[in-house]
């Protein structure tokens, strides 16, 4: 997976995956997000009759690694701060990384460090952590297809069912908007009715992602 370096991209803590949004912090004044790398053991399996001699291998058990997250210390910043709290007590958290495009990468994860590094650019103070992931790496991204007006927000998921629920607003935003009553479907036909829409991605044991908003005129 490439480093998550985009501009717009920003990394976010809950407790769990269906914490309250109130308990969610953004961990802010990063300039860096870096890179994840799952991996696997290598198990040898090879025996006397194996083919031609050659050895064979099996997979062995998966590992999603860590992330590793730079920036500038900002005291201010609730997300750092939790960082520093997760660190002392060893707990899990629930993150997710959203890209520009609303792509979102999911999974558990605790800190298993965190550096106040000397002031390197212009007096600023240097602030990181690495999240050792827990288990599987989640990735939920969207199509963003407008044809004549039908809009195709198909989601492309790891693992798990995509649910999908469409909405409408007046505005390019995801504020206030109106939920669009059963339409549950991964395209929406918006012939004849301008506006701005957007579709909400659930799957189980993740928390809903939104699409790119789509503009109908």
């Amino acid at each position: 997976m490439p480093k998550m370096r985009a501009l717009g991209t920003s990394i976010t803590y809950a407790p769990a995956y269906n914490s309250a949004d109130i308990d969610t912090k953004v961990i802010g004044s990063l300039t860096s997000v870096g890179e994840i790398s799952p991996d696997s053991e290598e198990l040898d399996a090879t025996c006397l009759d194996s083919s031609g001699g050659y050895r064979e291998f099996l997979q062995g058990f998966k590992d999603s690694g860590e992330l590793t997250l730079t920036g500038y210390l900002d005291p201010d910043k609730p997300g750092q701060a939790q960082m520093v709290t997760l660190y002392g007590t060893g707990a899990l958290g629930y993150f997710w990384v959203t890209f520009p495009d609303q792509a979102t990468v999911a999974f558990n994860a605790y800190v298993k460090s965190f550096t106040v590094g000397a002031a390197e650019v212009d007096g600023i103070v240097g602030f990181g952590t690495t999240l050792r992931v827990s288990g599987l790496i989640q990735v939920i991204s969207t199509k963003h297809i407008n044809n004549n007006d039908v809009l195709d927000a198909t989601a492309y998921v790891v693992t798990g069912t995509p649910a999908y629920q469409w909405y409408s607003n007046t505005s390019n935003d995801y504020d206030t908007p109106t939920i669009i009553t059963g339409e549950t479907g991964a395209t929406y036909d918006a012939t004849g009715a301008p506006g701005y829409y957007f579709c909400t991605i659930t799957v189980p044991n993740y928390r809903p992602v939104n699409s790119q908003i789509f503009q109908v005129v």
